[in-house]
């Protein structure tokens, strides 16, 4: 074998072993941005998560499925000799709905406010990854002068999916979508 042979399947070994992770990661959540701060009585967060679904969710919502998107903040005070408690915990629910009537996403946001309707899934998507501003805890959950460990992720809750379809989901890796912690420190 020639030293050009040698070199070009050396190429496409290492093409098709960058293959996989590309398609393993094609369908995930990823929180970019968080950050919490004081607006008047209570604490808000503030986020930017990117959501992809694979295509077994995809199918289930273009079906009638309603998929909830959750967002989970855990706030605890840094101690040095002892445990760090949490002080602060919250889950945030968005629903995605798809109507096939009107061919239109409908989000239902956490904070009660009015449902929005969108042409395609990207747009849904991009608005349930949009949070912001909303209340996670009322302004004396943190003290002035500690610190404390913030973390914020995403996940695709498959408790809330009709029951057939969480046994489905549960061997099945299509519905097992979260992001990973995201995590900072402040101190107000």
């Amino acid at each position: 074998m020639n030293p050009f042979q040698t070199l070009m399947r050396s190429v496409m070994a290492a093409c098709l072993l960058a293959v996989p992770p590309a398609i393993a990661t094609a369908a995930d959540f990823d929180v970019r941005t968080a950050n919490m701060r004081r607006v008047g009585d209570d604490w808000t967060l503030t986020a930017r998560i990117d959501y992809q679904l694979t295509g077994k969710a995809e199918e289930a919502l273009d079906n009638g499925v309603t998929l909830t998107f959750s967002v989970e903040l855990s706030v605890e005070r840094q101690r040095s000799w002892w445990t760090d408690p949490e002080v602060l915990a919250k889950r945030l629910d968005w629903k995605l709905a798809f109507d096939p009537l009107t061919k239109r996403y409908l989000v239902r946001y956490p904070d009660e406010r009015e449902p929005t309707s969108h042409g395609t899934l990207f747009g849904a998507l991009n608005a349930i990854g949009r949070v912001q501003s909303l209340v996670v805890g009322p302004g004396s959950a943190l003290e002035k002068g500690e610190t404390y460990d913030v973390a914020v992720r995403a996940v695709l809750d498959q408790r809330t999916l009709p029951g057939a379809l969480q046994v489905f989901a549960f061997w099945s890796g299509g519905f097992s979508l979260e992001s990973g912690w995201y995590e900072w420190t402040m101190s107000p």
